[in-house]
């Protein structure tokens, strides 16, 4: 289904659970998952539901997220379920890794298509300090039992100012997987912790590597994905001599992609955001329905889809102060107080975590 400004909408990004078992600063700043416990958890039929209505509008790939979704009690049943419902092309899982040792070969057999691997450093006191966890060595060890199995592995690293680019390109071509450098969206914590990424990842493998060249993924087959880049991904990949992986920058800001986004996402408590760049989120099935069967549901989820891709944006607000949002809230008394936002404000109050970034 293509929304208002022409772009096909394909791609959809299931936050299936919102504790995560790290917490890192920019992600999480208030150790709001302390213990693990999940506020809200999308169940397996809820899923399959979901999905299922929005194949029926040519939303075919998918991302299971979290906070961390291997914490989700039936994840490994969840990728099952989903594969076998026709129309899907590709269900592909974001992870912080620490429990991908122990579902790696479930997870193939489900049929998981690829695994996207969170590290933003290779270096244990630098890792426990970004996550407050000392469990760098079962990240290791989990990226490595992906491998084994056969999954296709890329790595995410979001950049901050100390971010070791080269270090963790060579880890990434040791382990022979693909590497990409996100830029630090400016929600939350990312607010202040942002840097430029072409500068800085290209600069510095510059050096190191000398020549490089950008890939021209336009109609050709992404690597590692398991879909189609030229249509799916937002990644700008170069190659540079002397390294057998490709080195991807995913930039929000400074490399804007709107005019090709072509995802809408589900949040753990149900609802549906059109864009990860506005706190505009929607009700995916209202709680005060009520359905004779399951065609009737999947009547009603199709309806809010297509309402959400309606209602996507041209493109994000972050750090835009002009856009408003208007917030009521009750008071003690029968009286209601109005306020005016920017969107920049909502941006920097949002945390990552809760919202399957």
């Amino acid at each position: 289904m293509r929304d208002r400004f022409g772009r096909e909408i394909d791609y959809m990004r299931i936050s299936v659970i919102d504790s995560c078992n790290l917490n890192c600063y920019y992600c999480n700043p208030q150790d709001n998952n302390k213990n693990c416990q999940a506020i809200n958890i999308l169940s397996v039929k809820k899923v399959l539901c979901i999905v299922r209505a929005a194949t029926r509008i040519g939303i075919t790939h998918f991302r299971l997220t979290g906070g961390e979704p291997l914490l989700h009690p039936q994840i490994d049943e969840m990728v099952s379920q989903i594969k076998k419902i026709p129309g899907v092309r590709s269900v592909s899982l974001t992870t912080n890794a620490v429990m991908l040792a122990q579902h790696a070969k479930q997870l193939k057999k489900a049929g998981i298509d690829s695994i996207n691997v969170s590290l933003d450093t290779i270096d244990a006191s630098e890792y426990e300090y970004i996550t407050k966890k000392p469990q760098l060595d079962k990240v290791e060890h989990g990226i490595d039992a992906a491998i084994e199995c056969g999954i296709r592995v890329k790595i995410n690293v979001v950049l901050t100012p100390q971010t070791d680019v080269v270090a963790l390109t060579r880890y990434a071509s040791k382990k022979g997987t693909d590497i990409r450098f996100i830029e630090m969206m400016p929600v939350g914590e990312g607010h202040t912790n942002g840097v430029e990424p072409y500068e800085k990842v290209i600069g510095a493998l510059l050096e190191v590597y000398g020549t490089f060249c950008h890939i021209d993924t336009e109609n050709r087959e992404e690597i590692n994905s398991g879909y189609n880049n030229a249509d799916n991904g937002p990644a700008e990949y170069y190659i540079f001599h002397g390294l057998d992986i490709r080195v991807g920058l995913i930039q929000a800001i400074h490399g804007k992609f709107c005019d090709t986004c072509n995802r809408i996402r589900v949040t753990a408590d149900g609802r549906l955001m059109p864009c990860l760049g506005s706190s505009v989120t929607m009700d995916l099935v209202p709680d005060s329905c009520e359905f004779t069967d399951d065609l009737e549901k999947d009547f009603v989820i199709v309806q809010a889809l297509k309402s959400a891709i309606k209602a996507k944006p041209g493109c994000h607000n972050f750090n835009d102060n002009v856009v408003t949002y208007t917030k009521t809230t009750e008071t003690k008394t029968v009286e209601t107080k109005t306020t005016e936002l920017k969107a920049a404000e909502v941006n920097a109050a949002r945390n990552m975590s809760r919202i399957g970034g």
